[in-house]
């Protein structure tokens, strides 16, 4: 009779352990875990991709006043090595190469004119080198075609392409010379004179 009592319990143990079994199985595919969860996107979405960066060839960075960017414009023109020293010197040469602002590019017969550029090179004068730069990148002008308007320079000043008498187009003290060239990064507007005079202090 004593054995007969434990083995009345073993099917009742038996017919628990598959009720939890049975409970824990209801659990676990009712509540899947957060992180197995993933949504797809709905199919009428578009997924877009990052754009891919275009791919220059050497020809194509390194012809003359290439239309890569202002700064490869800078670079590659023949009549340009002047400013590309002041460029390359400042904190501005990125901002020059990529940010799609347009860029008011002396030409280098206004620095033969002018020899006090050279101190603009000097450590001491970072600060007024970076602010001579500043003055020839504008913001906001939209297209070579429609160049007269008021805009911002990087200093935060105002600045004015107007007509003089002749009809000739001026930006401060620099006289346009219509050869403006569209780059994949923003426009040039190739001048001849300083936009802004250089300020020391």
């Amino acid at each position: 009779m004593r054995i007969a009592l434990p083995l009345l319990f073993l099917p009742l143990l038996v017919l628990m352990a598959n009720g939890c079994a049975d409970d824990r199985a209801s659990q676990d595919t009712s509540a899947p875990a957060p992180e197995a969860v993933k949504k797809a996107p709905p199919r009428d979405v578009e997924v877009k991709e990052k754009p891919s960066r275009k791919a220059y060839t050497a020809e194509e960075l390194n012809q003359p006043y290439s239309t890569v960017s202002p700064w490869r414009y800078i670079v590659t023109g023949p009549e340009t090595q002047y400013f590309e020293r002041l460029v390359g010197t400042s904190k501005l040469a990125r901002t020059v190469h990529g940010s799609g602002h347009a860029v008011l590019v002396p030409r280098d017969i206004t620095f033969k004119e002018n020899r006090d550029w050279k101190n603009l090179m000097e450590e001491e004068n970072a600060e007024a080198l970076n602010r001579f730069v500043r003055a020839h990148i504008l913001v906001g002008v939209k297209s070579k075609k429609s160049l007269e308007g008021t805009y911002e320079d990087l200093n935060g000043n105002t600045v004015a392409i107007t007509s003089d008498d002749m009809g000739q187009l001026t930006c401060g003290g620099a006289r346009i010379l219509g050869q403006e060239m569209e780059t994949d990064k923003g426009l040039v507007i190739p001048v001849v004179g300083m936009v802004e005079s250089i300020r020391w202090n």
